[in-house]
This record gives C-alpha cells, structure tokens and sequence, in this order.
C-alpha cells in the first residue's frame, strides 16, 4: 500500500506557493494570480497554514492571515502569471514549490500510517492462528502415535482384533498440552491406574522412548473414571509436522 501511495503522490502536479500578505484577500490572490476571480474555488487553488502543513477548508477563506501562503497548481498558474511582479522585489515572497507528499502531515501518510497499522494487526492475528493450527497438528499426530504404540504390545499378545483399548485425545493449542485418555476394551481391565498404576507409568515411559520426541514430556497417568488420563506438554517450538 506505501508503494501504491507512494505513485500517485509522485505523479501529482506540483504547487507554487505564495505568501499572503496583510490586507489580501482570496478573491485578491485569485485574480492576481491566476487573472480569474473564481479559481480559488478549484482543487488546483489551496490556502497553506505552513505551521500545522494542513491546507485550509474553502469554508474558512473569508478570512485568511498573513503568513499562510495561496499554493496553485503550476498548470492552474500559467493560464495567469507565472511569477507576479512583487516577489522580484521582495526575496522573502518568493515562491516555494511544493508537493502533495510532501506536506506531513497529510491524508496520505494518515491513511498510510492507519493501513499499516491494521495490516500489521492481521497479520500478527493470523501468524498467531497459524502457530496454534501447526501446535494442535503436530499435538494430534503426537497423541495419534502413542496411542499406536501404547496398544502395539496389547495387539500382538492377545491376538488381532478391532481394538485392544479405547482411545480419545484431547488437544488444547493455547496450553500446548495434550490429554491421551485410554481406557480398556469390552471384556478387558487393562489399562487402569487402580489396579496396575505400575504397568501403566511403565507402558507410558515406554512409549516416550519409542517415540523419541523431545519436544514432548509425559506426565504422571492418573485416573479419570474408567478412563486413564496421560497429560502431555509440548515444551519447545514446531519447527516440523511431528510425529511417526
């Protein structure tokens, strides 16, 4: 956008300003500079207050001051005189060239600055949303993984079936934490904490080496009903899809 602001301001006609002596008045500066009473009602004629650099409303030229300056467009000014009489003879009424851009502050770098400000909010509102989104992915693929392996050993000694547990993850990004609840299959008590806490935190530490993630650590296996509750912290940043 500083780019797109910065073309047109760069392509627009240049103003040559005039200071406004005691006594002058809008339609006074008009015609004296343009020969036409009506021009400092076009865009291309603008009253300067060089200590604010704001341009004055039109509604306000009934009563202009000295030391503002009467700014007209160059193409505007040669339809009248160029360079009226008296500034030869007063070095200090020279006229100054100017440019829309730069007079600060203007509407441009206003608008610039506000543009940049809410751009570099949605961003900082969208690396944030991408952040958790690439957290809760890599938590799941983590979760995923050790429920897998957790099970692989329950599988191979009892024989294939469709499930040797029961399973849920539970995600929470903005912690970076990761609940793994298991629970036993129908006609199973394995795994519980009330009757074998060992074997679980075994199975657990287990599953951790297997995995070999050190982005992860695993708590303590606690119960949860019939449920065995696992938490599990991410403790450094993605910097990959995580996981097997």
């Amino acid at each position: 956008m500083a780019v797109a602001a910065a073309g047109p301001a760069a392509a627009a006609p240049r103003f040559v300003c005039y200071p406004v002596a005691a006594g002058d008045s809008v339609t006074a500066l008009s015609v004296r500079l343009t020969r036409s009473s009506r021009s400092w009602r076009e865009a291309g004629f603008q009253i300067l207050d060089p200590a604010s650099a704001k341009f004055i409303p039109k509604a306000q030229y009934r009563r202009i001051h000295p030391g503002w300056q009467a700014c007209v467009v160059e193409t505007l000014l040669a339809r009248g005189v160029a360079r009226p009489p008296y500034q030869d003879a007063a070095p200090a009424r020279r006229p100054v060239v100017v440019s829309p851009g730069s007079m600060a502050p203007m509407g441009w770098w206003s608008l610039m600055t506000l543009c940049s400000g809410a751009i570099a909010a949605l961003l900082l509102i969208q690396m944030q949303a991408e952040r958790e989104a690439a957290i809760a992915r890599a938590l799941r693929t983590f979760g995923a993984a050790f429920v897998r392996e957790f099970e692989r050993p329950l599988i191979e000694e009892r024989g294939r079936r469709p499930a040797a547990l029961r399973a849920e993850l539970s995600v929470r990004p903005h912690r970076r934490s990761l609940d793994v609840l298991l629970a036993p299959a129908r006609g199973r008590n394995y795994p519980n904490v009330a009757d074998h806490r060992a074997n679980v935190e075994y199975d657990a530490g287990r599953v951790m080496v297997l995995l070999d993630d050190r982005r992860f650590i695993c708590g303590r296996p606690e119960a949860r009903g019939e449920w065995v509750r696992i938490p599990i912290r991410l403790v450094s940043d993605v910097q990959k899809e995580g996981g097997a």
